[in-house]
């Protein structure tokens, strides 16, 4: 079990986009997109991940988990190979859609696979605590590999993504040592239809349903930010020459506080650990409204925050759930994040370029603080056990 875990974590690590982000838009507005063309091409990766994460997710289940990560990690290769001759708001556009497409592949199924793998060695109480760490190993390379995405793109600005694909290509090999589960192959009875409708009826039990909007606000915020925190950071006078250090500094912080996810839950559980989004998000992103170059120190808490409540949410998913049609379940649940990430992107870049990108983050986040602080008292979106009542 334990050489099986280790080989998971270098998998996850493999996944690592740290090459890339650090000079993802800067290499974009270098080739002449604004900050409203970059909008649009990430809200077309958004709206493509809305339509590719249902069939993905049962391909997932009808495939094999294993065979669908392998598929994904083939197409972000050459997604990534893709960025290094993109040169027009067209060319990204494709590009992200495609990845879009290998992105789903491994959204819902990674999650499905772990698992399934600890629930049939009866550990799947410890799903929180490996995919925390998991993610940690994954932030770790991220953080070592942003340190150099900076300089490669000095030498040329394509040599990120030429690296970054070289890791994604490490997955496959990777994969190849890894078992199927029980749920590998089983859902090749149901058919398109019925994977519709078991979505439906597990996303209208009131113990998913809240969850998964509750979920959608702070996602949406998290996605915005990611989009424009570049440009915001150089408002507030960071230069480009720091961006690659600043992400490695993200990665490690990331890294440090996904391996908490496991003793966050356990002291705090799940309730607990959840509802820490509407008051840290709120302060968070009020404070850069006043004083801008706090901006910085609430990137670090923004990613913070996501990888302790990201594998605490999903356990608590992936509890409500049975193996068959696991993956498209949890498919059809990034789905509903991802609709309302790729609306929030496409107006949003709009809106940034008018307002500019610092005030337009911070009345994000702090209305969604709002937004979600109420829908947590009205609606309970945490419900004890694993079953529910009749839908609500």
């Amino acid at each position: 079990m334990v050489s099986l875990v280790r080989r998971y974590y270098l998998y996850r690590a493999t996944l690592s986009p740290g090459f890339y982000i650090p000079v993802s838009v800067i290499y974009m507005e270098a080739r002449g997109l604004g900050l409203a063309d970059i909008g649009f091409v990430q809200g077309a990766f958004l709206f493509s991940m809305v339509a590719s994460e249902l069939p993905t997710g049962y391909l997932g289940d009808r495939l094999g988990r294993r065979n669908a990560l392998a598929v994904g990690s083939a197409i972000v290769t050459a997604v990534m190979l893709g960025f290094s001759v993109a040169d027009s708001t067209a060319d990204f556009a494709v590009v992200y859609v495609v990845w879009a497409v290998g992105w789903t592949f491994r959204t819902g199924t990674v999650d499905a696979w772990l698992y399934e793998l600890l629930a049939e060695r009866d550990a799947e109480d410890e799903y929180a605590r490996i995919s925390g760490r998991a993610d940690s190993a994954l932030r770790l390379v991220s953080g070592i590999t942003a340190l150099a995405a900076s300089l490669l793109y000095t030498v040329d600005p394509s040599v990120p993504f030429l690296a970054n694909a070289g890791l994604a290509a490490l997955g496959l090999p990777l994969l190849a040592t890894l078992p199927t589960t029980r749920g590998d192959g089983e859902d090749d009875r149901m058919s398109v239809r019925e994977a519709g409708r078991v979505l439906r009826t597990q996303l209208s039990r009131a113990s998913l349903r809240w969850i998964v909007l509750y979920a959608a606000l702070f996602n949406l915020v998290f996605s915005v930010t990611r989009v424009f925190e570049q440009p915001a950071m150089r408002a507030v006078g960071v230069p480009v020459a720091g961006l690659g250090v600043l992400y490695a500094g993200f990665k490690l912080v990331s890294a440090v506080a996904a391996s908490a996810a496991g003793p966050a839950q356990d002291r705090l559980g799940t309730r607990g650990v959840l509802v820490l989004l509407v008051p840290v998000v709120g302060v968070a992103y009020a404070s850069f409204t006043v004083v801008p170059v706090l901006l910085v120190p609430a990137l670090f808490v923004r990613r913070g925050l996501q990888r302790i409540t990201r594998p605490v949410r999903n356990e608590y998913i992936n509890d409500r759930l049975e193996d068959v049609g696991r993956a498209t379940v949890l498919s059809g649940v990034s789905m509903a994040l991802t609709l309302a990430s790729g609306t929030a992107n496409v107006l949003g870049g709009r809106v940034a370029a008018a307002v500019g990108p610092v005030t337009f983050l911070s009345v994000t986040g702090v209305a969604a603080s709002l937004a979600g602080g109420l829908l947590w008292v009205v609606t309970r979106p945490i419900r004890e056990g694993t079953a529910d009542a009749a839908p609500t």
